[in-house]
């Protein structure tokens, strides 16, 4: 496996999995809306590393 499948495989578990996570399994119905939002700008946040640093591309 080379590095950048090992980038976006720890991105997606360890970013956005859990907050995934979050959401299916119920939790934002016991927590506030402020966490609620943290919860999606994780998700974001983690999607925004896949797309920028887990592109393929020949970058020096």
């Amino acid at each position: 496996m080379n590095k950048l499948n090992q980038f976006r495989l720890l991105v997606v578990i360890i970013i956005v999995a859990p907050a995934m996570h979050y959401f299916i399994a119920g939790k934002d119905q016991e927590h506030t809306l402020i966490r609620n939002i943290l919860v999606i700008v994780q998700i974001g946040a983690g999607l925004l590393l896949l797309l920028l640093y887990g592109r393929k591309g020949n970058r020096t």
